[in-house]
Formats: C-alpha cells, sequence, structure tokens
C-alpha cells in the first residue's frame, strides 16, 4: 500500500511539473506570436497607405503609384508567410 501511493505521489508530482513546463511553454509562444503581429504591423500599414495614394490619384498616376504598391504587397506577404511558417505543427509521426 505504501507503495502505492509513493508512485502515485511521484506521478503527481510529474504530472505538476509537466503543467508548469506547458504553461511556461505557452506563454513563450504567446509572446512569440505577439511579436510576429506587431512586426507585420507597419508593413500592413505601408501597402494601405499605397492603396489610398492609388485611391486618390488620377487614372495617370496609376503607373506610377503600382510599383510601390506591389513593393509594399510583396513585402508584406513576405513577412506573413515567414511568420506563419515559424509556428506550423508538423504531423506527429506514428
Amino acid at each position: 500500500m505504501a507503495d502505492e501511493q509513493s508512485n502515485r505521489k511521484k506521478i503527481e508530482a510529474q504530472l505538476n511539473e509537466l503543467g508548469t513546463h506547458i504553461n511556461e511553454l505557452l506563454t513563450k509562444l504567446e509572446t512569440a506570436v505577439g511579436k510576429e503581429a506587431e512586426a507585420l504591423r507597419p508593413r500592413l500599414k505601408a501597402a494601405l497607405e499605397k492603396l489610398d495614394e492609388l485611391k486618390h490619384t488620377a487614372g495617370e498616376a496609376w503607373g506610377e503609384l503600382k510599383p510601390g504598391l506591389g513593393k509594399a504587397w510583396d513585402e508584406l506577404h513576405k513577412s506573413l508567410s515567414q511568420a506563419a511558417a515559424k509556428f506550423k505543427t508538423r504531423e506527429p509521426k506514428e
């Protein structure tokens, strides 16, 4: 009986330690996701500003502003793809 109780306490301690590690990992993950999102905000803002410029220009200015919007879009898309790749989960191997 003492052995059984000892084993239960040992398992309980291990589960508590594992729970602590999981909570620490989740906190780090939330922080990392937040940092990635913050890094994307300026790129999104730049793309939206270029789009706003296009909305308020005459048709002939489109040719001049289109490359800037394309570049802003490409940078935003690339950054978003890189951020998403960092957090992709892998399928567990069986």
